[in-house]
């Protein structure tokens, strides 16, 4: 039987074509700018950027963040060109660093960009879950926004998310349209709407250069600088997430052209809308301070309020419906990518149970089990969210560390000791690999560092209600990861594990 050209690249990668081949190259984008809906980033951590440096950090910060993102993502579509394979940066990290150190970075990278995604994933849906309670409190004045009824949600939403999943790529496909026509048509109707309703308007010296701190550092001494760089958070959590192209390789078509590209489209297409958004709730802001104090700013959900008050209550319920929907779209873009990177590091063995968990449903030709481990996990780290104030920053904190330790770690190896590993395939950075992959290196190195910081001087003294647990939930991690590491796996993990041994008889391509 004649192999496809992917299927006979994955061979080569030592793997069979187990995942079905059904995303086209659309589809795949779609699925991606999913992950990294700006919708879900810009829109619920708004609230939080004008506390963090106000709209200047936030205006200026977007675009520094997306400029560091931009390296990274070509960084990573280039290797994405030469290993298309579901493993992904696991897989990235295996292969360049060769046998004595492939498979300690191949289970470090693993771990983290498991992280990462569970932990992007469980911010996302909350903050859809939170939305959609907004939008309830409305239609049903009952209603509170309160953390017990917005976990409620939260819980129905992954379970739906987890349901869809298991739909044999049907509604996949189907969220990775809608996913593309909510971040076109939907951001257009955001901006358009903002502009010819609100009657009053910032100048552009407010958007472009008023700072605010609401967090007290300055008044502790610290630099405006500091606060800015705190306020970066936001962005950062926006622009992650363009990683699941690569987790998606073994179900794309073309995916060593399809991968890398949608990879770079997302992160172009999301810098620009993510901006645009950014520009129209900066300028239309009627009154920063009144704002925050109203009904809904108060419950850091200012660019409802920022809507609510522009173009009234009809339009500000679909304004915040489109919200919960993109939370709800992350969801299932992020379970879906998290379940083929979880699939790929249990067929090498990587997983407690890797036997059983690395079945797939003979009817959809999915990692089902995994996809369920995956909602779980999820659900399990938004539990917090009943106790505490911060938990969305936190988990926006655990989940950009998670996603961009996972995306240096290959990128590290690739530009320094396994540079000679490394071929180049169709989308590559020529000359300029390395240069590119330092400054991801070391903007990586930046944010792992900045976002252990608590985002109020306030944080002090620690209570359950204000306690941020980024550094405890990083700690925790590389305690487990590092003590199973020594302590047993690096007997017997030896990273992937080949399906097949190219052989004279293989076909080329």
């Amino acid at each position: 039987m004649t192999q496809s050209e992917d299927e006979i690249r994955l061979a080569k990668l030592g793997y069979k074509q187990g995942l079905k081949r059904q995303f086209s190259a659309l589809q795949t984008f779609g699925l991606v700018l999913t992950n990294s809906s700006t919708l879900i980033g810009v829109i619920p951590l708004f609230s939080q950027a004008m506390i963090l440096g106000g709209p200047v950090a936030f205006t200026w910060g977007w675009l520094v963040t997306g400029a560091f993102v931009t390296c990274i993502g070509l960084a990573l579509a280039e290797i994405c060109s030469t290993y298309p394979t579901a493993g992904g940066l696991y897989y990235y990290a295996a292969r360049l660093g060769g046998p004595k150190y492939g498979p300690v970075a191949a289970w470090f990278t693993a771990w983290f960009n498991i992280l990462g995604q569970i932990a992007g994933c469980s911010g996302s849906v909350y903050a859809g879950a939170t939305y959609f309670t907004i939008f309830l409190s409305i239609i049903f004045p009952s209603v509170t926004i309160v953390p017990t009824n917005i976990f409620t949600v939260f819980i129905v939403m992954m379970g739906l998310v987890g349901l869809l999943n298991c739909t044999a790529g049907i509604a996949l496909k189907g969220s990775s349209y809608l996913a593309t026509f909510l971040h076109t048509a939907g951001v257009l109707f955001i901006v358009i709407t903002l502009f010819a309703t609100s009657k009053v308007k910032q100048s552009p010296s407010f958007v472009f250069t008023q700072f605010v701190d609401g967090t007290g550092w300055t008044d502790q001494g610290a630099a405006p600088f500091f606060v800015c760089m705190l306020g970066l958070l936001p962005s950062a959590w926006s622009l992650i997430g363009y990683d699941s192209s690569a987790h998606l390789s073994e179900e794309t078509e073309n995916a060593h052209i399809a991968g890398p590209r949608a990879i770079m489209f997302t992160i172009g297409t999301s810098v620009i809308i993510g901006w645009m958004m950014i520009l129209s709730f900066l300028f239309n802001i009627s009154d920063l301070a009144t704002q925050q104090a109203g009904d809904y700013g108060a419950l850091y959900a200012l660019p409802v309020q920022i809507f609510y008050d522009a173009a009234g209550a009809p339009l500000a319920c679909v304004f915040i419906l489109m919200i919960a929907l993109a939370g709800f779209l992350t969801g299932i873009g992020t379970v879906a990518a998290n379940s083929r990177c979880l699939y790929a590091f249990a067929r090498d063995g990587g997983l407690p149970f890797s036997k059983f968990l690395v079945v797939l449903d003979k009817s959809t030709g999915m990692p089902l089990r995994l996809v369920w481990l995956s909602t779980v996990l999820v659900s399990i780290l938004a539990i917090p969210a009943l106790f505490s104030t911060v938990v969305l920053a936190a988990v926006s904190g655990i989940s950009i560390i998670g996603f961009t330790v996972s995306y240096a770690i290959p990128i590290f190896i690739r530009i320094t000791f396994g540079a000679d590993r490394f071929e180049q395939s169709e989308f590559n950075l020529g000359g300029y690999s390395k240069i590119i992959g330092w400054v991801g290196v070391l903007w990586t190195c930046f944010v792992v560092v900045i976002f252990q910081f608590p985002n109020a001087a306030s944080a002090f003294p620690i209570t359950i209600e204000n306690f941020n647990f980024v550094p405890v939930v990083v700690a925790l991690l590389i305690i487990f990861t590092g003590g199973w590491w020594l302590i047993d796996a690096r007997k017997w993990f030896t990273g992937p594990v080949p399906e097949i041994v190219e052989d004279a008889t293989t076909e080329k391509i």
